[in-house]
């Protein structure tokens, strides 16, 4: 019978797991999450695909009753897994992981509905319903999230993390209240989009973030396949914090998408940071999940080589004539205080920390029943964190997660 590796069995019973997802087949959607989903659940049951992975068509699905055992909690992988559809037996999963507590992203629904909503506009790719598309896509999000209010009043210790969309900040402000007001802990958006059609650092997203920051929910990013929307638009600097600073007139795991993917959350928190949204928010809470995290060292270093030099040395002039002044503490302080960041099972995070620093960032994910979350996950973490001591190891399996499940 699989064992914790004994460097972890002292967090057992209070880890944080900051990615988990449910992962309802197909066959349940509609049934769990009403008929206006059916249009995307007959999709998703026609496409013949390879058995197991991440497949959510499981045609001979005789529901959620598979064993919850020591082995099968860090092996069973996709919509059969146990607990996956069955939200009632969650807590008993996270029991025999050794769990406290645990974001729980969308899969299918909530997902499906992500993809289809970034792209029905411009993407025949995934433009399945033609001039519907759109309308479709806000229905399978609008479902997911009822759903998720619903399934948030099972256990606090489960946190359903809900998508969010907007083509102007008061949708986003609406949306996001709404959720929060019916029990909803944690919400998500796009990284490579604009955030309601404005820029990250731009004053008109206060409200927001400050909405957000009062109720303790952590506004989180999860990867969706759509990280090449960054590109689409070079508005990211349209604000006035950034003019000051102008001489002059921006879902895979082959190897394009892991060495670019991660650009998108990267380019959304230096926008941030630069921005100086977390001065303004010093409690705000971000999460990136799924997207490696061998870049949030690098970005550290680089942005306080910015702040450290050249932000001292360029002139600094805004359109009313007023000098711009230092970041009160160094990009590396405000990551650390308020983001946290997900590795792959594969990544030496252990190594990132001797090289960087940030040893309050990094953070445990599962990312279970995904494939990509791997087999025996806290195995490779901890061989990488063992080196560095219990203390490391506590901060990376437990006290970093607190920031994205507060009590």
């Amino acid at each position: 019978m699989y064992e914790l590796p004994k460097s972890v069995v002292p967090f057992a019973g209070r880890m944080n797991d900051v990615d988990s997802h449910e992962m309802m087949p197909a066959q349940r959607w509609v049934e769990e999450f009403g008929e206006a989903v059916r249009p995307w659940a007959e999709l998703t049951m026609s496409r013949v695909g390879p058995p197991g992975g991440n497949s959510s068509n499981i045609p001979d699905y005789s529901g959620d009753i598979d064993e919850i055992t020591p082995e099968s909690v860090w092996m069973a992988k996709g919509a059969a897994a146990p607990a996956s559809a069955d939200m009632n037996r969650r807590c008993e999963l996270m029991d025999v992981m050794g769990v406290s507590k645990s974001l729980m992203f969308p899969s299918g629904v909530g997902l499906g509905g992500s993809i289809l909503h970034g792209t029905a506009k411009g993407t025949p790719r995934y433009n399945l319903f033609g001039d519907k598309t759109y309308d479709i896509a806000v229905d399978l999000i609008k479902a997911n999230n009822d759903w998720a209010v619903n399934v948030a009043r099972i256990s606090d210790r489960f946190r359903p993390v809900t998508p969010i969309f907007g083509d102007t900040v008061d949708e986003l402000i609406s949306q996001a209240k709404s959720l929060i007001d019916r029990g909803i802990r944690a919400i998500s958006i796009s990284a490579a989009r604009l955030p309601g059609g404005v820029s990250p650092a731009a004053p008109e997203l206060d409200a927001f973030y400050a909405m957000l920051a009062e109720a303790n929910v952590p506004m989180t990013f999860h990867t969706t396949g759509l990280e090449s929307l960054l590109f689409r638009t070079n508005d990211w600097s349209k604000t006035e914090v950034f003019q000051g600073y102008k001489m002059g007139e921006e879902g895979s795991l082959d190897p394009w998408n892991l060495s670019v993917f991660h650009l998108a959350p990267q380019n959304f928190i230096a926008t941030m940071i630069t921005g100086r949204v977390f001065d303004r928010h010093p409690t705000l809470r971000v999460g990136v999940m799924e997207y490696t995290a061998h870049w949030v060292g690098p970005l550290a270093f680089m942005l306080d080589l910015w702040h450290d030099n050249n932000q001292s040395i360029l002139p600094v002039v805004f359109a009313d004539g007023s000098e711009g002044r230092r970041l009160p503490m160094r990009p590396s302080e405000y990551i650390s205080r308020n983001v946290r960041v997900s590795p792959f099972d594969f990544e030496p995070v252990g190594t990132y920390i001797e090289k960087f620093g940030l040893e309050d960032v990094y953070c445990f994910a599962s990312d279970y029943p995904h494939v990509e979350g791997g087999k025996r996950p806290v195995d490779k973490f901890a061989e990488s964190l063992e080196p560095l001591g219990h203390d490391i190891m506590e901060k990376f399996f437990v006290t970093n997660g607190e920031l994205m499940l507060p009590d």
